[in-house]
């Protein structure tokens, strides 16, 4: 090992070199990124494309580990967070990126149709959580659920590490995951306030204000409900999308958002589906 002070002089010429040399590379791909060329190069990726992001997290997940085992926590995040990649990977509604965050993870989305597929793998892993992981891991002590939003924005990435090894990964600096992560935050603001969502028996899926003018071009899948409530009854169609002011919250960059069930309807999901992506 090299004397202390000389590690410290070594770090620092390494440090201010970055610094000094701090540059923001256009890119039209988020899949650029992954490129080695950017390790240790003091080169951040990002522009003025926009991406959309749709994170999912477990929900008081804290609470959560502090009274189970870790074994059984451990078989929780792995049903959990692996269930959620292979959705995000599902050929038609694959994300063009995939990062592992906290207790879940999120997927950017690059193309024409980015806001619809990720509306569908949203709306996808949501009704399989109802289905399959709720019931599996459900007991009498906490509310086993999710949070989970959709954004768009511009990103700022780079990857940092050691070129050659594992030992690197994406660190987000822009607003796209960041404000992605806290409007998935209002779930909570949201049960509070609307007594027709409750944690107890589905995810709230939100989705900010630039989100829901793009599923506007889509007005018959992407906004109107399908005519079917949660129990497949037949029910008059409405808009889906209920609308909370934002401005309040300090934590979220706009001052409007919308939430709705995340969930597929089982008598229409396919055809939905098949006019999101169209």
């Amino acid at each position: 090992m090299k004397p202390v002070n000389d590690i410290y002089s070594d770090l620092k010429v390494n440090a201010d070199y970055r610094y000094d040399n701090f540059r923001i590379e256009e890119i039209g791909s988020i899949k650029r990124i992954a490129e080695d060329s950017y390790l240790e190069a003091p080169v951040w990726v990002g522009g003025d494309a926009k991406f959309v992001c749709l994170f999912i997290d477990l929900d008081n997940s804290s609470k959560m580990s502090f009274k189970k085992h870790p074994k059984t926590m451990a078989k929780i995040y792995d049903y959990f967070t692996q269930t959620l990649i292979d959705v995000l990977s599902q050929e038609g509604i694959e994300a063009d990126y995939i990062d592992i965050k906290g207790d879940g993870a999120f997927g950017i989305f690059e193309g024409d149709n980015a806001s619809f597929r990720a509306l569908s793998a949203a709306l996808t892993f949501g009704t399989f959580f109802k289905k399959y992981i709720r019931p599996k891991f459900q007991d009498d002590e906490h509310v086993f659920n999710f949070k989970s939003a959709i954004h768009t924005d511009k990103l700022l990435v780079k990857r940092i590490g050691k070129r050659g090894s594992r030992n690197n990964n994406e660190v987000w600096a822009g607003r796209l995951v960041n404000n992605s992560s806290k409007l998935a935050t209002l779930s909570k603001e949201i049960y509070d306030i609307d007594r027709d969502f409750n944690p107890s028996t589905g995810g709230v899926l939100v989705i900010s204000e630039p989100i829901y003018q793009i599923y506007r071009t889509k007005h018959e899948f992407a906004i109107m409900h399908c005519g079917h409530d949660l129990s497949g009854n037949p029910q008059p169609r409405s808009e889906l999308w209920r609308r909370i002011d934002t401005s309040n919250y300090d934590y979220v960059h706009d001052d409007v958002a919308y939430y709705a069930p995340g969930l597929w309807c089982d008598i229409c999901q396919d055809t939905v589906n098949e006019g999101l992506l169209a």
